[in-house]
């Protein structure tokens, strides 16, 4: 895990740097309205990693964008820039995520996947997400089917 890395609380200020990664990232990038909005949402919550090694203004490195909800999770977003990848980055921010789920008491947290995202499953099945169902032609741009995974908050928190 990169010993570099600090995650915060995404800002206003941060959506330039999100968007950059997101339209290498997702076929449908989110617009700046829509993080916007996530900044202002109640159940949304961002957070980000940032390289403090980098001169000038820290650089962004990857963001993971969950809601919580009674008690329950849903990652919406998560992705890292390209250069960081497979360098603990995505590992630093979900193990970020399952603390704040941990404190406020949230039980369960599911996500969709592209089935194809081999190295996305990979890292999930790593955290303790189990397949718990499939969504038939759920990416309207591929007609790919999604994953349907699925972890126990309390259960994985003890292990991190």
């Amino acid at each position: 895990m990169p010993s570099n890395l600090r995650i915060r609380q995404m800002e206003v200020i941060d959506i330039k740097a999100i968007m950059d990664i997101e339209a290498r990232s997702f076929t449908l990038p989110y617009s700046a309205g829509i993080w916007e909005r996530e900044s202002r949402n109640s159940l949304s919550r961002t957070i980000v990693g940032i390289d403090n090694r980098t001169k000038g203004a820290p650089e962004l490195q990857g963001y993971l964008n969950f809601w919580l909800i009674l008690d329950e999770a849903e990652i919406h977003r998560i992705a890292v820039k390209e250069e960081y990848r497979r360098s603990g980055v995505a590992g630093r921010l979900l193990q970020e995520m399952f603390k704040v789920l941990r404190d406020t008491g949230i039980v369960s947290i599911h996500l969709e996947v592209r089935q194809s995202n081999h190295g996305a499953i990979k890292l999930y099945e790593k955290f303790g997400f189990m397949i718990k169902g499939r969504r038939k032609g759920y990416y309207q741009e591929t007609g790919e089917d999604a994953l349907i995974l699925e972890a126990d908050v309390p259960r994985i928190t003890q292990a991190i």
